[in-house]
């Protein structure tokens, strides 16, 4: 796992080049200091003792909870990291700004100057308990400074992710970029990365505890947005039509669960000595295996985090050939790879559809992503649009192995997943399709499915023509 030493150095393309890569959302920055905030109210609410790697804009209303954590006697260490800015004053706790009342307890970081790095902020969390990472780089053309200085104006993208060798990586990434002064604590250069191992898993009920809190924030936020308003939101939310209620936190705990209990139990047979190599080795893949299920879990109940996101009223109508041929591009490498013909079929000069342009990228790239996992080498996976007198028809169709006619009432329910999948294939988490059919119905859409078992699958989806356009 060594790390190139490079001026160049980007933590965000760091955690993009692993096997089990966390995918990135874009956001604005207010939605990265709520989830930092909201992850540090975690550990504050759950006393969890902990090591803070962080950077952060300087303001004092990113550090608030940050400093409430730290003042509660929970924190183990705080590393606030800032860039050099080309032989700027060496960092002191005398020279700490003056809103850090618990200055004293703080230890600045000082990181050499990427161009990367400059743009990029970041949270981890680590102890042997609980581990998580938040990660986001700045999008705007290096070289320039957002107007306020303080990220608002500015997009970001952002991974999360709880899987700790994208963590460690990402923290021998920061410590290969330490500058070293006169007050750079010892133990941050030896080689080793952590005193203590990070969990291979997380309690699935602190997990819980965790998504809970973020949907309750999200419920919070939309009644006191709608409390400020005269009329009701133009958009409902993603997560409003979903089941989010106690049987969805059933089911959620039990698909938790049972990765935990898989991995206990190969932890268990692994303890004893007797078993042969091969026999040993089929408990690792299993470990693995379950760690690599919970991650995918994970990432999934943050994108639908991610979904609940107030709607920009600019961005409510979209045009298919402006949205569809950079979302298929962005899958063109991965279908060649795998010797598939990808492509689109968009007639110019169609109306607007009725469906935000955020929701219509989520349901293209899960119905996509869905057709290429599906569909063995020398297949094709197309895009289509049509005009019909009711609105335009969508399609997504395949040539790959088809679902099942048992499968197909039940293809769009929570956490279901269909029988007839590929052996090589790493099983999701059954919530795509359940929040396509959501956001399609939200939008004033239908969603329909054809298919036949090794002939290939066909998504229809007719849209609403927005009748402003």
């Amino acid at each position: 796992m060594n790390l190139p030493l490079t001026p160049e150095l980007s933590l965000y393309q760091l955690t993009q080049t692993l096997g089990t890569s966390p995918p990135a959302l874009t956001i604005k920055a207010s939605t990265l200091r709520e989830r930092v905030d909201s992850l540090i109210q975690f550990l504050l609410d759950q006393q969890i003792r902990a090591t803070v790697w962080v950077k952060l804009p300087t303001h004092p209303r990113w550090w608030a909870t940050i400093e409430e954590y730290q003042q509660e006697g929970l924190a183990e260490e705080v590393y606030r990291c800032t860039i050099s800015r080309g032989g700027g004053t060496t960092p002191s706790r005398q020279t700490y700004p003056e809103h850090y009342s618990s200055k004293d307890s703080i230890t600045p970081i000082l990181l050499e100057a990427s161009s990367h790095l400059k743009r990029e902020y970041f949270c981890l969390i680590l102890s042997p308990q609980f581990c998580s990472l938040i990660l986001a780089q700045e999008q705007i053309p290096s070289g320039e400074e957002p107007p306020s200085g303080l990220l608002e104006p500015s997009f970001l993208k952002l991974v999360y992710s709880f899987d700790p060798v994208v963590i460690q990586r990402v923290l021998m990434g920061i410590k290969r970029m330490i500058t070293i002064t006169d007050i750079t604590p010892v133990e941050l250069l030896t080689d080793s990365v952590l005193a203590f191992p990070l969990p291979s898993s997380i309690d699935s009920a602190l997990l819980t505890k965790l998504l809970y809190q973020h949907l309750q924030e999200n419920q919070s936020a939309q009644e006191s947005s709608q409390l400020r308003q005269d009329t009701p939101p133009k958009q409902p939310t993603a997560l409003s039509f979903l089941n989010l209620g106690e049987d969805f936190l059933k089911i959620l705990t039990r698909e938790l669960s049972i990765p935990l209990t898989n991995m206990k139990t190969a932890l268990q047979l692994l303890e004893s000595k007797q078993h042969k190599r091969e026999l040993r080795q089929r408990y690792l893949d299993l470990l693995k295996g379950e760690c690599d299920r919970q991650n995918i879990l994970i990432t999934g109940l943050q994108e639908l985090i991610q979904l609940n996101q107030p709607l920009d009223e600019t961005d409510l109508n979209v045009k298919l050939e402006e949205v569809v041929p950079g979302i298929v591009s962005t899958y063109q490498a991965i279908a060649e790879e795998k010797g598939i013909v990808l492509g689109y079929t968009i007639p110019p000069g169609f109306p607007h559809v009725a469906c935000p342009g955020v929701w219509l990228r989520h349901i293209l790239q899960n119905l996509i992503h869905n057709s290429l996992k599906f569909t063995p080498a020398n297949g094709r996976v197309s895009v289509q649009a049509f005009l019909k007198p009711e609105g335009v028809e969508l399609s997504v169709s395949d040539t790959g192995i088809g679902i099942e006619n048992s499968d197909l009432p039940r293809i769009f329910d929570s956490f279901y997943r269909g029988r007839n999948t590929l052996p090589q294939t790493k099983e999701g988490i059954g919530l795509g399709l359940a929040v396509v059919r959501n956001l399609v119905e939200q939008s004033g859409g239908k969603i329909e499915v054809a298919s036949q078992v090794g002939k290939g699958t066909i998504f229809r989806i007719l849209f609403p023509v927005e009748l402003s356009s």
